[in-house]
């Protein structure tokens, strides 16, 4: 009846298990405790056998059911004394069978028992009264409920626990969504630009190469620097990826120091514009979500104008903060050639489904040799929202 989990023993069938015990319980009572007159040796063998089958109704529910509805139904009139002993089970045989077939049937069995029972009113006489003949056709009813009750909670803790699975494996899929996606943007960036200085010294070698292989040590740190952070967040307790420290910061912070390192990171290889920033004033809005969102788009935003603008023409990028909104809106000078300087650039396709799921909007567009994009995502303040004006901050490095 029972099978090994964990260390423990634990029942396979509960219902059954428990049905089985308490009207075999109530029939042992009424065989050797209540019963005027004891029956007779052969008898109690026959009972016997009757409660060895019921107990087989445990491993075969519906069969040994069948079975126990047989033996009484045959044993009432050919085993003297039988039928006063095994009303119980067959309560219990209709319970089972109700319980482990189909509506349907569990309905014809409750037509064939209350059938059964007006029949043998009539026939036997004084084995019934009408009173007793409706109370026995009631109790079938409610055995047959019984059973269809136990069926459909089976069926629902099914389908609860097949949504439990479901949502721990869409959480999975999230969290796996958002590592790939902090390990594009946190590494792409360092790969590229390594790949970027190489190229250009095949194709420049008179200049020196000194400040470029300094580049190229200052990338690479960054690089093992961000691997570490992704395995000690990895290793975190509580199983979160935090995308960064910037989760922890006010939005207004997130998009200055965003703006500010990829001015700067444009600026050193010979570009031209630089980012405005529009938060509003003593803003102290924090959305943990939107903050690592926004470290990911501004990462993927200026990493694809590195690998595909074109450093002789210019850039602008623009985010606003409003009370329910951050907005970034971007566009560059897209490069004569048409081969990128990098190769790659998932990164929007990634960062489209993760805006998407968080209610947002991406769209993007070439348009005359210049590429343009825009953002939106919403904002669910954790704090209190201070509603003014909006005041202009462009980064220093502008």
């Amino acid at each position: 009846m029972t099978s090994k989990g964990r260390g423990i023993r634990r029942i396979r069938h509960p219902y059954i298990a428990f049905f089985i015990i308490v009207f075999s319980v109530l029939y042992e009572l009424n065989v050797w405790v209540y019963a005027m007159p004891k029956p007779s040796a052969g008898t109690m063998v026959w009972l016997m056998v009757a409660q060895a089958i019921v107990v087989c109704c445990y491993w075969f529910p519906v069969w040994a059911s069948v079975a126990v509805l047989l033996l009484n139904g045959v044993g009432e009139y050919a085993i003297p004394g039988y039928g006063q002993f095994t009303a119980y089970f067959l309560f219990l045989a209709v319970v089972l069978i109700s319980y482990k077939t189909s509506t349907r049937i569990a309905a014809a069995l409750w037509f064939v028992m209350a059938a059964y029972t007006c029949i043998e009113t009539n026939v036997k006489l004084g084995s019934f009264s009408p009173y007793g003949c409706t109370a026995f056709c009631m109790v079938y009813l409610a055995m047959v409920v019984v059973g269809r009750f136990l069926a459909w909670n089976d069926r629902r803790n099914e389908q609860l626990r097949k949504a439990v699975e479901l949502e721990v494996k869409v959480r999975q899929l999230e969290s796996n969504q958002y590592l790939a996606a902090y390990l594009h943007d946190a590494l792409s960036q360092e790969l590229a630009l390594i790949s970027m200085e190489v190229q250009l010294r095949n194709a420049d070698p008179g200049k020196s190469d000194d400040e470029r292989w300094e580049r190229v040590g200052e990338y690479a740190s960054n690089a093992l620097g961000d691997l570490r952070g992704i395995i000690m967040q990895l290793r975190d307790d509580s199983m979160s990826l935090r995308l960064s420290d910037s989760r922890d910061k006010d939005i207004a912070t997130v998009l200055k120091d965003q703006g500010k390192a990829g001015d700067e990171l444009l600026h050193r290889h010979g570009f031209a514009g630089g980012t405005e920033v529009d938060v509003m004033r003593d803003a102290n809005v924090h959305d943990r979500e939107v903050n690592g969102l926004v470290m990911l788009i501004c990462h993927e935003i200026y990493a694809n104008i590195l690998k595909h603008g074109d450093a002789a023409g210019r850039y602008r990028v623009q985010m606003e903060e409003t009370a329910a909104h951050v907005c970034i809106l971007y566009e560059n000078d897209i490069a004569e050639s048409s081969e990128p300087k990098i190769q790659g650039g998932n990164g929007i396709r990634v960062l489209r489904s993760l805006i998407t799921s968080m209610g947002g909007t991406f769209s993007h567009e070439r348009v005359d040799g210049v590429w343009k994009g825009y953002v939106e995502l919403p904002i669910e303040a954790d704090g209190h929202v201070h509603t003014a004006r909006a005041v202009n901050v462009r980064s220093a490095a502008a």
